[in-house]
């Protein structure tokens, strides 16, 4: 297994009147890589929640400009050492204040790398994690550690009419739902959310996102502000609750 000490490229975002709190987010890249709209995600994620928001350069400046490029950088990705890269980011995060809490939310790929770094990090790394729409393999990661050894709240994001079979779709909801319960039966550390009308990447509002959505077969999904807004909503919600404080 490869293995790094360097911290990789990240870029920050702070709300545009400063921190309100001294927590911090990470941000998770989706497949394309840090493009404008993750870039997008994450000053919104800053400006609601008050805490700085980071986002890795998992692929060191590379953007998938289509989706056969996205899937070539993807496969190409050691999620291991992309979750290794971010806990160094949290090192660095600390370097100033050994406290400080740190949440992590990532969308697609990064949904599935938000668990994993939970997951496979050090307890007390984070104090947060939000997946939307992705679930890593099981091969690569128990999702039930999050909450029975990490004591890590949890809280995913979902589409009912994702069409990613095995990663985001209803069945794997199941699984991942049948995971955390498992570990943790009485719910105190994990909330799943489902939107019955939405499809994969249901957040994403620029116009590169919805020129993918026919020919990734997610346009079945309704795409609803209202929707789009009750997640935000949800999500910053419990960043204040956990990171923010």
């Amino acid at each position: 297994m490869s293995t790094t000490s360097a911290i990789p490229p990240f870029l920050s975002f702070k709300p545009s009147g400063g921190t309100s709190s001294k927590g911090a987010i990470i941000v998770v890249q989706e497949w394309w890589g840090l493009n404008d709209q993750i870039k997008e995600h994450a000053q919104h994620v800053a400006t609601n929640t008050g805490c700085e928001v980071v986002v890795p350069d998992l692929y060191k400046g590379k953007i998938g400009v289509n989706a056969e490029e996205a899937s070539h950088l993807m496969n190409n990705l050691d999620f291991k050492l992309a979750v290794q890269e971010m806990e160094l980011i949290c090192g660095d995060l600390r370097k100033h204040e050994s406290d400080r809490k740190i949440g992590i939310a990532g969308f697609c790929m990064g949904g599935a790398l938000t668990m994993a770094a939970v997951a496979m990090s050090p307890a007390g790394c984070y104090q947060a994690c939000a997946p939307f729409y992705g679930i890593p393999p099981a091969m690569l990661c128990d999702v039930g550690d999050i909450v029975s050894s990490k004591k890590t709240p949890v809280q995913g994001h979902f589409g009912d009419l994702d069409p990613l079979e095995g990663f985001s779709d209803k069945g794997a909801v199941n699984q991942l739902e049948a995971t955390l319960s498992k570990a943790d039966p009485d719910k105190k550390l994990w909330e799943l959310y489902r939107y019955e009308k939405e499809s994969h990447a249901f957040m994403n509002t620029d116009e590169f996102s919805a020129s993918q959505r026919a020919p990734m077969k997610f346009d079945a999904g309704a795409f609803d502000p209202e929707t789009q807004a009750l997640a935000w909503s949800r999500l910053f919600d419990f960043m204040k609750k956990h990171v923010a404080a």
